[in-house]
């Protein structure tokens, strides 16, 4: 039964989560806040996630089953009109949040009264959430959000606590992107309501061998963003200067995966992508990068012409 006067849900959309699963439930379960709702939205799997989330006699936790497998920005997208509270707080099945998260968190939004998102900063690990392996800080304050976002994404998606009626105010997350909806939600989201960022590791991000399968995917969908970004009306001239070598560097990255699959026709239509976008960037780019020979003529007729 949830309680009538909880302020939090957290929000967890799952498939076939089963190896990582029980570190990440019990890292919220262990949580110094204790007043939230556990909403899990079950995406369809077909190991035995249901079965240890059930295992779990909890009564703030709420098993939500989809029957069709919808992926996971769909499945946030149900969660969040599932839910009820006035604030969300994400994490996801594979990741390990510390004891005091929401605690540091819900202080910051009480004490703010005026924040609509909160995250913080994050550490890596392997398979022993205790064992550092990096770690990762985003800017504190609005404003310096605001500047991250020319750069790419400046909040954490995994440690946010965000308000529900703005999340769904600006269309919730975009169910376009499969592994980028939180760039895209950053644009619409961070661009509105002032944010910030609380300076302690408060999340454990896992790193894994399977992550680093969508990176193309993601590439792709950073473009598309990045692109959409400069096509509207937030963003000053200066900005969208600033915009533009993000652009182009993402253009960039994309070529030295085609260069490294020997793809030289899609390297060079993203190296002209990356130049019209931002010639300087570009430049420097390709000064930088080892450029196979036989590739090189075709580059400086190409790119022979000073940038304007």
């Amino acid at each position: 039964m949830r309680d009538a006067t909880c302020q939090l849900t957290v929000l967890m959309a799952v498939h076939n989560g089963m190896p990582f699963l029980r570190t990440a439930i019990e890292s919220i379960l262990k949580q110094t806040y204790r007043r939230f709702h556990f909403l899990i939205v079950d995406d369809a799997s077909t190991d035995e996630t249901r079965d240890i989330v059930r295992s779990y006699d909890d009564p703030r936790i709420e098993l939500l089953c989809l029957e069709r497998n919808v992926g996971q920005t769909a499945a946030l997208n149900i969660g969040l009109r599932h839910a009820s509270t006035p604030w969300i707080a994400r994490m996801d099945a594979d990741d390990y949040s510390a004891p005091t998260r929401f605690e540091e968190q819900m202080r910051l939004l009480d004490e703010s009264g005026s924040l609509t998102c909160v995250g913080t900063f994050a550490w890596i690990f392997r398979d022993d959430p205790h064992m550092v392996e990096g770690t990762i800080e985003r800017p504190l304050d609005s404003a310096a959000i605001r500047r991250g976002l020319l750069h790419g994404a400046p909040m954490i998606h995994g440690s946010l606590v965000i308000r529900r009626a703005a999340l769904l105010e600006v269309g919730a997350y975009n169910e376009r992107y499969r592994y980028s909806a939180d760039r895209d939600l950053y644009n619409r989201l961070l661009t509105r309501y002032p944010a910030a960022n609380v300076p302690q590791q408060l999340l454990g991000i896992r790193w894994h061998e399977s992550q680093g399968s969508f990176s193309n995917v993601a590439t792709d969908e950073n473009i598309e963003i990045f692109s959409r970004m400069l096509v509207g009306s937030e963003y000053t001239p200066k900005e969208k200067t600033v915009l533009r070598r993000s652009l182009a560097y993402t253009y960039f990255a994309r070529a030295k995966g085609w260069a490294a699959q020997r793809q030289y026709g899609e390297l060079l239509q993203d190296l002209a992508r990356a130049f019209r976008a931002s010639p300087t960037r570009t430049l420097r780019g390709l000064a930088a990068y080892p450029i196979p020979d036989r590739m090189r003529v075709r580059l400086r007729q190409r790119f022979s012409r000073k940038p304007s």
